[in-house]
């Protein structure tokens, strides 16, 4: 009924056709429906992923190799989030990352394509009565409270109330058809799955959406417009739809992403023709496990019943579509490395993890972001320790050499700042937020540690050339241990930050003590040996200094970056 008075209330006139439709009512019914669906369950998604942080992206990039457990991993993420889509193009992002081997993801692509079952379980529901309720109950909920769970929930209730409130509006507009002659003899016609699967697929294609056209379906079927096989044809042809999401997100990616697509794409078109040849007997099957609404008959038993009905052979398609291609993943995979072949090279990007394609997916990209800084952290410890035998002992090429690498530090943060920028706070929780923060900051302490390797040492270095300085075995010695001290030090604080382990995140940071006393007794040793009447030696104490000085910074870093870790 509430439904009916917000149509009522429409601002353009019905226009009637010669047989009596309103096409205007009509027209302004499925639209404002569908966009009212569309954006409930964009509510929905947002609210899911928000509830779920980084957790769902954390095991996907982390997918053991095992085809059950990528399987159930696809399934789990998609009905968390409510969408296959999003699911599939997170795949294709950890598979271009290199955080995922195509191996794992079949698995997890086929168990995505199950998950997606369950919208079309719930949107077969007839709660359209309590769309306003929830939608109402969501909205106070976002104002009465800032705690983050709760407000992800409450988006996902306005969204998943929108969507049930555009189903009704879809059904009201859509009621004129049920006494429309004509149409009804078009839909009752013979004339094979075909026509219904091709209708599927262009609709999901168009609106990006399989939810979207299976919620269509439902809507048709709750009024009795559309029969049990044409509606398994319009779902299943759904089904062929989605791969053109996937194939989109493949656009500027590595090959390696294409592969991932094409594992969707063969999965729907083999799956969905293999079912449609069965088609007669998953209808007769989702007849039988379905219930049945006793003492209606004609177009009102089909209303009342063929929702559901629609809703089950969807499911009972795509179970068994998964325990079909279930035996031959590897096959599988083999099959699109073949297809695909990646060269090496390919396989290595600068900066390797970021995928902008994500960034619609906060929890995501925040864990592509970490993997990127653990990735810039490596490569700081590596220049600080390739510096140290130029530094001491090395020509200048060496140095400059060690100069232009540090480029690649000063590029990979700029990308990184910039990535994180981009990402959307709005559904990231406050604990997301903070390590959002943190990452910020390591960030760019790791590329202040790779300005004083590309700045200070190796200038120090070119110095101790120009001016034919020779360092004693003595000073190379106490540079040396000095060096690889602080090293180590950078090295635990982010070993602990990475590991989240405070107890060495303080050892990094009760190590001042014995790093001025180290310090001090450098100086004191290499001022012993100082030969004032020696210029030579004059000049490699202070080229001495100056290292120990700059090494010393790289240990202000390592505290700093230590006091990111929580407790540390």
């Amino acid at each position: 009924m509430t439904v009916d008075l917000l149509l009522a209330a429409e601002v353009l006139p019905p226009v009637e056709t010669g047989n009596g439709l309103p096409i205007s009512t009509m027209l302004m019914g499925f639209v404002g429906g569908l966009a009212l669906f569309l954006h409930g369950m964009d509510g929905v998604t947002r609210g899911l992923k928000g509830l779920a942080g980084t957790s769902l992206s954390s095991l996907l990039s982390r997918l053991s190799t095992n085809r059950f457990a990528g399987v159930l991993t696809g399934i789990l993420v998609t009905a968390t989030i409510q969408s296959s889509s999003v699911t599939v193009v997170l795949v294709i992002g950890f598979l271009s990352a290199g955080l995922l081997a195509l191996g794992p993801s079949v698995g997890v692509i086929m168990g995505a394509n199950v998950g997606t079952t369950i919208t079309a379980q719930i949107i077969a529901f007839d709660v359209v009565g309590s769309a306003l309720w929830m939608v109402a109950v969501g909205v106070f909920g976002r104002y009465a409270t800032k705690r983050d769970t709760v407000r992800m929930s409450a988006t996902a209730l306005i969204g998943l109330g929108l969507l049930f409130l555009g189903m009704g509006v879809m059904q009201a507009g859509m009621a004129p058809l049920r006494d429309y002659e004509p149409f009804l003899e078009l839909m009752a016609a013979e004339r094979g799955p075909l026509p219904g699967v091709v209708i599927g697929a262009v609709l999901t294609a168009l609106v990006q959406s399989s939810s979207a056209t299976i919620g269509i379906v439902i809507v048709m079927a709750s009024q009795g417009l559309v029969p049990l096989e044409t509606g398994i044809a319009l779902a299943l042809g759904a089904s062929l739809g989605t791969p053109v999401t996937a194939l989109l997100a493949t656009i500027g990616r590595p090959p390696v992403a294409l592969r991932g697509a094409l594992i969707h794409v063969v999965f729907n078109v083999v799956g969905v023709t293999i079912m449609l040849l069965l088609l007669t007997p998953l209808a007769e099957l989702a007849r039988a496990i379905s219930p049945t609404t006793p003492g209606l008959t004609g177009t009102d038993a089909l209303a009342a019943d063929a929702p559901r009905q629609i809703a089950n052979a969807y499911t009972l398609a795509k179970t068994g579509m998964l325990l079909l291609f279930l035996p031959i993943t590897t096959q599988l995979a083999r099959l699109v490395e073949r297809v695909v072949p990646v060269r090496a090279s390919e396989l290595r990007a600068a900066p390797r993890y970021l995928d902008d394609e994500l960034l619609g997916t906060p929890g995501a990209a925040l864990e592509l972001a970490t993997r990127e800084v653990e990735r810039m952290a490596g490569k700081t410890v590596a220049q600080l320790d390739r510096v140290l035998a130029p530094l001491l002992a090395g020509e200048a090429q060496e140095l400059m050499d060690v100069a232009e690498a540090d480029e690649e530090l000063d590029e990979l943060h700029d990308a990184i700042i910039d990535y994180l920028r981009r990402i959307d706070t709005s559904s990231l929780s406050d604990h997301e937020q903070n390590r959002m923060l943190a990452l910020t900051n390591l960030t760019s302490y790791l590329e202040l540690v790779g300005d004083i390797v590309q700045h200070d040492l190796v200038r120090v270095g070119l110095r101790r050339i120009e001016e034919h300085v020779p360092l004693s075995a003595e000073t190379v010695a106490v540079l040396t241990d000095f060096h690889g001290h602080m090293r180590r030090l950078l090295g635990d604080a982010i070993t602990a930050y990475f590991t989240g382990d405070a107890t060495l995140a303080q050892q990094v940071l009760d190590a001042k003590p014995e790093v001025n006393a180290e310090l001090q007794h450098a100086a004191a040793q290499r001022a012993a040996r100082l030969d004032a009447d020696a210029p030579a030696r004059v000049a490699a104490f202070t080229r001495g200094t100056e290292t120990l000085e700059h090494l010393r910074r790289v240990y202000t870093f390592a505290k700093r970056i230590a006091r990111l870790v929580p407790g540390g």
